[in-house]
């Protein structure tokens, strides 16, 4: 049997995934539709035990929404829909742990409104850990850091002031800190340089996608395989 056809036949035996988060979540599998509708953002590949994971950006006429696709242990694949509450919100930065099946995300709105949203198993189940509001809507996530004891540290970074808004964020590093595992935040703290930062204890993503359109059936077949071959 083809690789490609084995990818069929295994998501059309996927079962269904409950995911919460926040709020009512379902699961739809990975019909043609939902591939379609999907342009992956970043891609984790299977490792050991550790399942791959692939964070989307799902696109309807209603609006758009982060999505999640998980690898099964049979090579087939998931669909993890999230809360309603994440509408319209993009993912900006995703993480694993270096150790154990810790994940953690973050997405933002239009308005710079950061949400932290973590799994404790692999990316099975997911939920809500905080937020915060950017210091600016055009901040990036230079880094973002969670240890064991809760402690949390995100550097925003702002490449560029407003040149219509004198009175706006200036150029440069915020840092927020956390000590109940991203549930709150601290106020920023302005650096005009790089801080230091502390150990990173969240692995960057396999693979990261520049491309805002999404993915063709055919195309997405070859990613996912690619991710978890099946056997």
């Amino acid at each position: 049997m083809a690789p490609s056809t084995r990818l069929v036949w295994a998501l059309a035996l996927t079962g269904m995934v409950t995911a919460a988060l926040a709020g009512r979540a379902q699961d739809d599998g990975l019909a043609p539709e939902t591939l379609s509708q999907a342009t992956p953002v970043f891609a984790f590949q299977s490792q050991g035990n550790r399942s791959a994971l692939v964070f989307t950006r799902n696109a309807t006429a209603e609006g758009y929404a982060p999505r999640l696709f998980l690898a099964s242990r049979d090579g087939g694949w998931r669909l993890i829909q999230l809360s309603d509450d994440l509408a319209n919100t993009n993912w900006i930065f995703a993480g694993r742990a270096s150790t154990g099946d810790d994940v953690w995300a973050i997405t933002q709105a239009s308005t710079g409104a950061l949400t932290f949203v973590a799994s404790q198993n692999g990316g099975r189940n997911w939920r809500s850990r905080g937020s915060l509001q950017a210091v600016s809507p055009k901040a990036v996530v230079d880094l973002f850091s969670v240890n064991d004891d809760g402690k949390g540290t995100l550097i925003l970074r702002l490449d560029e002031e407003d040149p219509n808004n004198p009175d706006g964020p200036r150029a440069g590093y915020y840092v927020y800190i956390s000590k109940n595992g991203g549930k709150t935040w601290s106020d920023a703290i302005y650096s005009q340089g790089k801080p230091t930062p502390p150990p990173n204890l969240l692995l960057p993503p396999d693979r990261t996608f520049d491309a805002q359109q999404p993915l063709d059936v055919g195309a997405w077949q070859r990613l996912l395989l690619e991710l978890q071959p099946v056997s």
